[in-house]
């Protein structure tokens, strides 16, 4: 893909009160790194406090607050501790949701920069019902004169005449008063994976971002208007190069037709339309897209594991050199075969070692020379110390950006070697659907810079 790269770069929200996160002091406000930054604030919430997986606003993970080992009572959670002067009106703010219990937040101020000295506290309205999801926002002017730092906690009560608590809490904002926009540092490596829409299953998105050039290149992996077979997928490319103080990313929209499965001829990538990329967390976000056939829209993306590596707050400069991912995180990014360029592979590593990749390709006889003979299949495998054994999967049925229809079926194997972090082969063996009988090896090299602590997979 490196000649649609660089032809793209010539050419080239939740709460009800809004509350930014590019510059929130909450660490860790989405719980994507499970509980880290926070403490048990309660003596009997040692076994209280946990991050879960199944529920969050706006995506999943939440941390978790509920009746556990020690006598029936109140339990909390609490912030690490926050620098901040001269903050003359500051707002918490957080999404809630009650099983069983009381709910409030607490903003304690202190006179000292080390949360020494207590100033005073101050409470948000108690919350006694939200059975679904619900945006608490408090602002408190003139309350804490003189604070140097602050520490934010998360209580459940247990309810009147009860004992039982159960609690969740997402999103969590503190900082001074009507400052910020609703999103965050877009120009950050630990925003790279692969996101979908959750009304839209068989269908999404992988972006890489490159921090060091502030470069992000993405791949879109979709369908015509058309339900059909796989001569009705469809996938783009996305090209942006936003600046480090960024929150939100102009993309061009590209299309690649013309070529052959894993073969030349090479192609060239035509701007069909623009975006827009932002993220509301580091599980959220949002791309709207125009394209020049005048279809618009947006389209809501969620990450299905937590983006541990990502940060919601601090400045860009900060972000530069903070949660520098692991060596295996490094080997994913955008690849590709120079002799086959306009065509190419995005490879996703996350926390856990799993491996995702999209490749993004051709049919195999290069006869259609439309979008009808693009064709797009996705792989997954583990980390396990050498090469890495995937699946090869083929998605079809769905409809551009509708929910509904799509149906995935495992139609090969594949083996992913990286020998170094420059350097990667792709053996492939498809088993079933257009391509049964097709084998052979991809020699893929990465496109852009190479990530800050990459390591290859060992022998």
């Amino acid at each position: 893909m490196k000649r649609s790269l660089r032809a793209g770069l010539a050419a080239a929200m939740v709460l009800a009160t809004p509350i930014s996160f590019a510059a929130n002091l909450v660490p860790n406000p989405d719980f994507t790194r499970l509980l880290t930054g926070w403490a048990n604030g309660f003596p009997y919430s040692s076994a209280n406090g946990e991050a879960v997986f199944t529920t969050g606003s706006p995506a999943m993970p939440s941390a978790r607050i509920f009746s556990g080992v020690g006598p029936p009572g109140p339990a909390s959670i609490v912030s690490l501790c926050m620098p901040a002067s001269g903050l003359d009106s500051v707002t918490l703010g957080f999404n809630t949701r009650i099983v069983a219990g009381v709910v409030h937040g607490t903003v304690s101020a202190y006179s000292d920069a080390a949360c020494a000295t207590l100033i005073g506290s101050a409470d948000t309205p108690e919350v006694t019902s939200a059975a679904d999801w619900t945006p608490v926002a408090t602002t408190f002017d003139g309350r804490f004169a003189g604070a140097e730092s602050y520490t934010v906690s998360l209580e459940v009560d247990p309810p009147a005449g009860g004992t039982d608590i159960d609690a969740y809490f997402d999103h969590v904002a503190f900082g001074a008063t009507e400052t910020l926009p609703e999103a965050i540092p877009i120009v950050q490596v630990g925003l790279s994976g692969a996101w979908f829409n959750p009304d839209a299953v068989g269908q999404g998105f992988q972006f890489w971002m490159d921090p060091p050039d502030g470069l992000l290149f993405g791949t879109w992996y979709t369908y015509d208007t058309v339900a059909g077979g796989t001569d009705s997928q469809r996938w783009y490319t996305l090209v942006a190069a936003p600046s480090p103080d960024d929150i939100t990313a102009d993309v061009t929209i590209y299309r690649n037709t013309g070529g052959r499965f894993a073969a030349p001829p090479q192609t060239e990538a035509v701007p069909v339309g623009t975006g827009t990329l932002a993220f509301d967390s580091c599980m959220s976000g949002t791309f709207a897209y125009t394209l020049d056939d005048g279809r618009t829209g947006e389209i809501p993306l969620r990450t299905a594991v937590p983006m541990m590596y990502c940060s919601e707050i601090g400045t860009p400069d900060a972000l530069a050199g903070q949660f520098v991912p692991p060596g295996p995180f490094g080997r994913g990014g955008a690849w590709y075969d120079p002799t086959t360029a306009g065509q190419g592979a995005l490879v996703s590593v996350d926390y856990f070692g799993a491996v995702f990749v999209g490749w993004y390709t051709y049919e195999a006889t290069g006869s259609a020379s439309g979008p009808e003979g693009q064709r797009w299949f996705t792989a997954q495998g583990v980390i396990n110390g050498g090469p890495i054994e995937l699946g090869l999967y083929s998605t079809t049925g769905g409809v551009f950006d509708t929910g509904g229809g799509a149906t995935t079926r495992q139609v090969g194997t594949g083996t992913l070697n990286f020998d170094t972090c420059e350097h990667a082969t792709l053996d492939y063996t498809f088993t079933s659907g257009d391509l049964a009988g097709t084998h052979g090896t991809l020699d893929l090299a990465r496109l852009g810079q190479t990530p800050q602590g990459c390591t290859p997979a060992s022998p």
